[in-house]
């Protein structure tokens, strides 16, 4: 039996078709202008919407959503600058490849610039940062075949090849708030069917001869979903002799013969030793990677050639040496290009593993003697953590130094180094932990907690979400960070000093608080951060401000010495 909904028809239309997409959960902001939005969504049972107020949050926690389904979440908002506020989300999903579904309530055009309350130009305004845009017609007589054919490419351009954001506009005249059943009208559903992503035989003959030709093959794992079938691929790779594998904790990989934790191998490499461990074939394929130690490397000892796979054909040359573009899925590239090649007789992949095993030695002795930081705590937090939770790490401080512990590796890892910003880690850990059935821990610093607490701001806060705090009174990744580290400025400009408590936000959102200042303290909640509850925890942890950023560097110091 149809519904009462919107009588907007052009909504109606809109709305049936995502259902026909599969859309399953709607992030609506509250307002007038989407009031026919936000009615015809609510009114079917097809959808699961929720109500974030603040839109940044309300974008990032989409955002978190997606992160973990992988399916399309829609996002609905008010006209005005309201739709602005998705702009850092919107930015993060596109580069991040997630998808979601902007979908904004506009004035009718005629309006536009003419002084009237919230209106902007909102046609175009993210288009910097999404896949695909269109307005929706305004005519009351606007037909239904224009309307399906717009909003199914933008869900084609939302979830194919490489997936990502999308913009529908919707400018609505009022009154807003009518209602009425309209008459069933089935929605035409445009299939899509993908091209093969196989790679021609004589194409698949040049590379492994390339591969052959090569005794230094080093392959450069960036920001990846967690895929069973990919690590075993890799892993595969890794046995081989002229195969060295690097990862980064939100590569979502390990093995016996991976390298994790970049930097702590590649800041003892002296200019002495460039030539052992320099690549002689460089392969990599999308996703962000964390470490500018590795950027800097490659970029100044490039290798003689460097294959990119993606799905989409694009020249993304991070490290200024790109030689082959290969347009295709990297999991399927690799089971395609796997029996083609074979162990070259090297000692690429020991060089690199006895390196790896010093750092990790020196590593260990110097948090023995390491008195009570940053570094420490973060130990503590590594050598504690129950392997079944997922993490979403924080940018700046915290996702640097999640790369330095082997233990955080062996978790399910997310960060939103997509554009690398603090402003929505909180609203994405938040979105991804409702939707996921894995428990999830966010590990933030504090300026970029303090700066996304809406993120808090919702009813959706499952009981097994943790959030760890690492408190060490601003900005500390600016005494680390050489130029700002040495300016006069630092503290007010750069790394923003304050004095400033999580205890209070906490009991405002009705979250447990627990708070450690040192080693002891840190021992005696962690119990109760991992613990079962009926309510989610914040554990602040303080740290020393300016005793960090000179530990570090004494910690790299240590590595780069001999047994």
């Amino acid at each position: 039996m149809s519904k009462a909904v919107s009588d907007k028809k052009v909504v109606k239309t809109l709305i049936d078709i995502c259902i026909s997409e599969g859309l399953r959960e709607v992030v609506i902001s509250p307002g007038s202008r989407n009031a026919p939005l936000t009615l015809t969504f609510a009114a079917h049972d097809e959808f699961e919407c929720f109500s974030i107020v603040d839109e940044r949050s309300a974008g990032f926690f989409a955002l978190g959503m997606a992160q973990q389904t992988g399916r399309p979440v829609a996002l609905v908002c008010t006209s005005g600058s309201a739709l602005l506020n998705y702009a850092p989300a919107i930015s993060e999903a596109y580069y991040q490849n997630v998808p979601l579904v902007v979908i904004s309530a506009d004035r009718p055009l005629e309006w536009i610039d003419q002084a009237d309350g919230q209106t902007i130009r909102q046609l175009g305004a993210l288009d910097n940062f999404v896949k695909y845009s269109c307005q929706l017609p305004t005519s009351k007589n606007a037909s239904s075949w224009h309307v399906n054919r717009v909003v199914s490419e933008a869900f084609y351009h939302c979830r194919f090849k490489l997936a990502g954001p999308v913009h529908i506009n919707v400018p609505l005249a009022e009154p807003l708030y009518g209602k009425t059943v309209h008459a069933e009208e089935k929605q035409r559903q445009i299939k899509q069917v993908t091209s093969c992503s196989s790679i021609a035989d004589e194409s698949i003959k040049q590379l492994s001869e390339e591969w052959g030709a090569n005794d230094k093959v080093l392959i450069v794992a960036g920001m990846l979903q967690p895929n069973t079938e990919f690590q075993q691929i890799l892993r595969q790779l890794s046995d081989m002799e002229q195969v060295v594998v690097l990862a980064e904790t939100t590569s979502n990989i390990n093995g016996d013969h991976i390298i994790c934790g970049i930097d702590k191998t590649v800041s003892t490499i002296t200019e002495e030793e460039v030539h052992f461990f320099k690549p002689s074939l460089l392969i990599t394929f999308d996703g962000a990677v964390v470490s500018k130690m590795v950027k800097t490397f490659l970029r100044n000892y490039p290798a003689k050639g460097h294959w990119h796979i993606s799905p989409v054909s694009r020249h993304l040359d991070t490290y200024k040496q790109l030689s082959t573009s290969i347009e295709a899925q990297p999991l399927e590239f690799f089971k395609q290009l796997l029996p083609h090649i074979s162990e070259v007789k090297s000692r690429y992949r020991t060089t690199w593993l006895k390196r790896a095993e010093r750092s990790e030695k020196h590593h260990d002795e110097y948090l023995v003697k390491n008195g009570w930081n940053d570094l420490k705590a973060y130990a503590h937090l590594a050598s504690h953590l129950p392997k079944n939770w997922q993490i979403q790490w924080g940018n700046s401080s915290a996702i640097r130094y999640a790369q330095l512990f082997k233990a955080f590796y062996n978790n399910n890892s997310y960060s939103n180094r997509g554009t690398s910003g603090i402003d929505g880690c909180v609203s994405t850990a938040v979105g991804a932990s409702y939707i996921s059935e894995q428990p999830s821990l966010l590990i933030v610093g504090d300026l970029s907690f303090m700066y996304d607490s809406n993120g808090l701001w919702n009813n959706y806060l499952k009981p097994n979400l943790r959030i760890v705090v690492i408190n060490n009174g601003g900005g500390g990744i600016f005494r680390f960070i050489p130029g700002p580290s040495d300016s006069e400025e630092l503290e007010t400009y750069f790394e923003a000093s304050h004095q400033l408590n999580v205890q209070p936000l906490a009991e405002m959102y009705g979250v447990k608080y627990l708070m450690a200042n040192n080693e002891e303290t840190l021992n005696e909640t962690i119990e109760q951060l991992f613990a079962p509850g009926d309510r989610p925890i914040i554990l602040e942890i303080k740290t020393p401000a300016k005793e960090n950023a000179g530990v570090l560097k004494s910690y790299f110091k240590r590595l780069k010495e001999e047994l």
